[in-house]
This record gives C-alpha cells, sequence and structure tokens, in this order.
C-alpha cells in the first residue's frame, strides 16, 4: 500500500516570464523562438546549473526553477538579468527579449519532477510585479539575502495580488546598484471581514507578518484567534505528583523543554510557555483553553520524581472533539529524561500526522546534558531569571556559573551567563560594562562551540552585540535561533528586540507580533519590547495604547521612553508625571550617562530619543552635589 500523502518541503522558487511575448511572437516567431533558444543554450541553462537550480519546466515564454538555497536563486535571477543587457543592447528595442523574475522562499508539494503550492504560487505573482529586466523577491527571501549580496533592495511594502488570500510583501532589487529611493509604505491594514463574529487572522510565518482582522476595532489583543493553517497545539503544564513539592520547577522545566522541542518542529504551530503556564494550578476546561490561545490541540500531563526514577504521562486531545488522541506512560531513569521528552515530542508529531524534516528529527533527539545535577540548577537558574530586576540577575548569573561547574560541556549554563552578564550591561547593573561583554562574548562563544543546535546561545550572542552596540549582528545571530526553531516564541520575539535596534523598527513589529501570536498572554516583557518598536516606527499613539489598555504598567526605564512619547504628542503633563516618578528612585539618571542610548545603530532615533526625553523633563547633565 504506497503513502498517498503529498511530499513537501522548503524551497527558493524563481519565476520567470517575458514582457511582452505575445506581441513579440505575433511580429515574428521564427525569430524570437530563435532567440529564445539561444538565450536558454548559452546564458540562462549555464545560469542556473551554476548556482546548482534545478530547472523544473519551461513555458514557451517563462521558466520555473528551483533552488535549495535563496542566495544562489537570487544570484542567479541577478547573473541572468546582467546577461540579457548586452544581448538586448545589439537588439532593435521592438525585439529585445526582457525577462521579469520573481523568487520566493516557501513550502512546495513535489510530484513527478514538478512543484506546486502556495511557495510557487507568490513565486509566481512577484514575477509579475517587476519591472522588465528586473527582479523581485519575496520577504522570506529577503531575510535569508540579508548582507549576503552587492545589491540594495527597494522595500515596496505589501501588495495585494490576485489568487493569493494575504498581502505579498516585495522587495525589488536594485539592479543598477542605486540606493533604494524613499517610498510612503502601503497600509498594512486590511479590510475588515466579518461573519457571525468571527474574526479571522492569517499568521504569515513565510513572510514574516501577522495580520488581525476584526470589526470595530484595531487592537490585536481584543480579536479572537483563529486557528493556524498548521496543527496548533498547547502544552499545559505538568502537574507535579511528586511527593517533594519542590520539585515544582523540575515539571514545569519538562514542560517547557517539550515545548521547546515541539517549536523545532516546522510543520506545528505551538504556543510558548509563558502563556501556557498561565493556567498552571488550574482545572482547565480543554475547549476554553483551546478558545484562548487559538489553537486545536492540547496536551497535558504529569511528572512524579522519586529518588532516581520518573514517571512522565501525557496525552493529547483535540479540543474540538474532546477525543484523545495518543496516551503514553513512561517509567525511566531521571536521567532518561531528555530522551522522553524528544519522545512525547515526536508522538505528537506523528498523531498529528507533521512530517519532520531529516535535520529536525536529528535536532529532536540531541540531548543537551546527561547531568541531571546541572540540568537541575539550570531550569532554576531560568526561573530566577525570568523577571530581569537587579537581584534576581545577580542571583542567576551564581546560579549558571555553577551550571557550568557541574556540567563544562552544557551549552546552556555558557548561554544563561552570557545573556545574563550582557543584560547588566544594558541595565546598567555593573560598573565594569567593559569586562561584563568580554566575559558574556566569551561564554556565548562557547555555548555555540558546544552545541550549534541550541538556540539560546545564539540569542544570548545577540544580547552581547546589542549590549556592545552591534545590532545587525545580532539580528544575524537570532536569526540562526529562527532556523533551529522557527515556531520559537523567543527567537521571533528577540529578533524584534534586536531589529528595532538595528534600524528596522517595521520589521521588528512584524516579529513582536508573531512572537505576541505565539503567546497570547501578554507579559511585560511583550509590552515593553513591542512598545520600544513602535516608539522607534514612530507610532506613538500605539505606544500609548500599549500601556494604558491593559494592567501592565511601565515601570523602570520603561517610563522613561513612555515620557518621550508623551512629550512627542504634546503631552508635557503627563511626560513630566512619569519622570518625576522615575526620579524619585533614581535621582542621578541623567541622559548625558544613560549607555542605553547607544545601543541605537541609527543616529537619528538617538537623537529623537535624547531630545525627547529631555523636552519631557529628564535632567540632560549629572546634578550636582
Amino acid at each position: 500500500m504506497t503513502d498517498a500523502k503529498p511530499k513537501r518541503h522548503l524551497a527558493a522558487i524563481l519565476a520567470a516570464d517575458v514582457e511582452g511575448y505575445s506581441k513579440l511572437m505575433g511580429e515574428d516567431e521564427e525569430g524570437t523562438l530563435a532567440a529564445m533558444t539561444a538565450h536558454h543554450k548559452d546564458l540562462i541553462g549555464p545560469c542556473i546549473a551554476e548556482h546548482r537550480g534545478r530547472l523544473v519546466k519551461t513555458t514557451g515564454d517563462g521558466l520555473l526553477v528551483e533552488f535549495a538555497s535563496v542566495v544562489d536563486a537570487v544570484r542567479c535571477a541577478v547573473a541572468i538579468q546582467e546577461g540579457m543587457r548586452p544581448r538586448n543592447a545589439e537588439m532593435p528595442e521592438d525585439k529585445q527579449i526582457l525577462f521579469r523574475i520573481g523568487i520566493n522562499l516557501g513550502d512546495v508539494i513535489a510530484q513527478d519532477d514538478d512543484v506546486f503550492g502556495d511557495g510557487v504560487n507568490v513565486a509566481a505573482r512577484l514575477e509579475g510585479l517587476a519591472d522588465p529586466g528586473g527582479v523581485c523577491i519575496s520577504r522570506a527571501a529577503r531575510d535569508q539575502v540579508r548582507d549576503k549580496f552587492d545589491y540594495p533592495l527597494q522595500d515596496l511594502g505589501e501588495v495585494e495580488v490576485k489568487n493569493i488570500s494575504r498581502p505579498v510583501w516585495v522587495f525589488k532589487v536594485l539592479l543598477d546598484g542605486s540606493p533604494p529611493a524613499a517610498i510612503s509604505r502601503p497600509s498594512r491594514k486590511l479590510p475588515w471581514r466579518v461573519s457571525a463574529a468571527i474574526v479571522i487572522i492569517g499568521l504569515l510565518f513565510g513572510g514574516g507578518l501577522l495580520w488581525w482582522h476584526q470589526a470595530g476595532s484595531t487592537d490585536p489583543s481584543d480579536a479572537i484567534l483563529a486557528l493556524s493553517d498548521k496543527p496548533s497545539i498547547a502544552v499545559l503544564p505538568f502537574d507535579n505528583l511528586s511527593a517533594d513539592a519542590e520539585q515544582e520547577y523540575f515539571s514545569d522545566g519538562v514542560t517547557e523543554d517539550i515545548i521547546t522541542d515541539l517549536s523545532k518542529i516546522s510543520g506545528l504551530f505551538v504556543i510558548a510557555p509563558n502563556s501556557a503556564f498561565t493556567y498552571k494550578g488550574q482545572a482547565a476546561n480543554v475547549r476554553q483553553v483551546a478558545a484562548d490561545l487559538g489553537v486545536r490541540y492540547v496536551l497535558q500531563g504529569s511528572v512524579r520524581r522519586t529518588n532516581e526514577k520518573i514517571r512522565i504521562t501525557t496525552q493529547l486531545i483535540d479540543a474540538v472533539s474532546e477525543e484523545h488522541l495518543w496516551a503514553e506512560r513512561y517509567d525511566r531513569d531521571v536521567t532518561d529524561v531528555f530522551a522522553v521528552q524528544s519522545e512525547v515530542a515526536r508522538q505528537v508529531a506523528r498523531a498529528l500526522s507533521v512530517t519532520l524534516k531529516a535535520n529536525e528529527n536529528e535536532r529532536l533527539y540531541q540531548k543537551y546534558t546527561t547531568n541531571i545535577d546541572a540540568y537541575d540548577v539550570f531550569l532554576q537558574a531560568r526561573r530566577t531569571v525570568d523577571v530581569p530586576s537587579r537581584d534576581n540577575i545577580l542571583r542567576g548569573e551564581k546560579l549558571f556559573e555553577q551550571v557550568i561547574e557541574l556540567d563544562p560541556n552544557f551549552a546552556g549554563g555558557y548561554a544563561g551567563l552570557a545573556f545574563n552578564l550582557s543584560v547588566q550591561v544594558r541595565f546598567q547593573y555593573t560598573d565594569t560594562p567593559s569586562t561584563h561583554l568580554s566575559r558574556a562574548l566569551e561564554f556565548a562563544r562557547k555555548a555555540i562551540e558546544l552545541d550549534m543546535d541550541f538556540a539560546w546561545g545564539h540569542i544570548a550572542l545577540g544580547g552581547v552585540y546589542v549590549a556592545n552596540g552591534d545590532a545587525e549582528a545580532a539580528v544575524d545571530a537570532v536569526h540562526q535561533a529562527l532556523i533551529l526553531e522557527p515556531n520559537g516564541y523567543e527567537a521571533n520575539l528577540f529578533m524584534g528586540f534586536y531589529l528595532q535596534f538595528a534600524g528596522d523598527a517595521a520589521s521588528a513589529v512584524d516579529y513582536l507580533l508573531i512572537a505576541k501570536r505565539l503567546s497570547p498572554v501578554e507579559t511585560y516583557r511583550d509590552v515593553s519590547f513591542l512598545a520600544l518598536a513602535q516608539f522607534m516606527n514612530r507610532n506613538y499613539e500605539e505606544v500609548v495604547r500599549l500601556w494604558t489598555k491593559t494592567s501592565i504598567k511601565p515601570r523602570g526605564q520603561a517610563r522613561i521612553f513612555l515620557a518621550a512619547t508623551y512629550s512627542l504628542l504634546d503631552r508635557p503633563e503627563e511626560a513630566a508625571a512619569l519622570v518625576e516618578q522615575y526620579l524619585e528612585t533614581n535621582p542621578d539618571f541623567n541622559l548625558t550617562e544613560w549607555r542605553y542610548l547607544e545601543t541605537w545603530k541609527s543616529e537619528e532615533n538617538r537623537t529623537r530619543l535624547y531630545e525627547a526625553a529631555k523636552a519631557a523633563g529628564v535632567p540632560e547633565f549629572p546634578r550636582e552635589n
């Protein structure tokens, strides 16, 4: 019996056609065919071969090519267009053959040497948007080629295209090398569509966009969460059935690591721990949980730890039918906890008919450490620094150091310590920032050296780069975490956080909204990161709305950012009140010694924040004693 399930894979698709082909054929059929044949033989075919592409098919005036690498696809397109210039220069204008090329990175279905699906359709639509002799690429493709080739890109914003249900974010390759022109970005708001009070959300991971549709409101937090087009799942906190109540952190760690393992599977949509953990200790109604978090499936379980033994039970439930799809009990040695977590993730994928890619399957079964004591302390350290107060950060530093002592080959200790030290620098919790940064960089690189597949190592490296004023390097670092955990809440969250420092506030907002969908229950960190990105995006009304729509209120230096926002909105009384509140507990704070300002790459952003904070009443210089 053969498996009829279509084979899917991620691919870079290049679609090309000839501008005005019908007219060319009508005027000179034989000459046009001869020219096309020569171009394919002498230029296009060799370019495809040189850049490791596979010609899927030709369609008279067009062709479809598949690449394993987006960089190869874009370089091939540029080579074709540059090669066509001298060829067309020798021809009369009415006989020139001008290709338009579109490139997309997306999921495709392979069948009989052909490829189908949205990944192909979007590439075809991009080709239609390209100028004759030009190249357009999708946002997903842009993210892969960033800083990897010499041609600048023009952000054309989002474009509604035929037969594609969502807007396509388009980038034009500037083949003449000219800098991008200033453009007016199209509105991101789509028409509201309401059907029996159902609100539709399209989560577009390929393009990095999150769209919310709701009648009468533009507030994403008020929207009803619709299901992802992928199997969507929330893992509720596993119950601690151990005799020792202090083993709560261990059962929580098992839950978080199962979520992490599931997030490595690109075919799943997985809710982040901080939203799932809002149900901790509750007798949660599965249907209500699914409705609250916008998922179809819920995984529940329990952990019992007795001396060196553990018992982990799990059950996977379809929240719509309330059917139990899969259940298992694992009685193992405590040192086998990592294998159990990976096995649970694999069984969930199997129950939901999700095929793991080869690299995902390999990463799923990778053990971070075999030292259960090191794992224990790591879980305690991770829980301690969740709220980054000065005391928690300093306690966390000691715990991560203990992890390294217990297992010098565990990347988690080094990654945690690196990130911890970089936070101390950003928040000015240390009087020796250069020493802290040097140590942080050493630890982050050590974490990656020990385990390239440990996503937090790359996020931690990004944190070090940000604290050292190199936001672009931070973006590159966290991009590796996104490859490892495409559904990772923190990978998307920190990509957004780092992008706004790098000067791409619009993209930062997109990634932060993806993180918000992965974790619908807001935390202080979610709100503060998004508010900061919206400030840099000059969306000041949205900054105020974020801080005033919920019970989450600004504290610490977030008050300075909100005060600067009020100043820019010409609301001086509210700005002054916030500054006064902050200075009550931080009387020595002043702008010239505010190291955080150095984090932003853009001088314009630094100056805008500085001047707005000064106008709000923040002292510019240290006060005289």
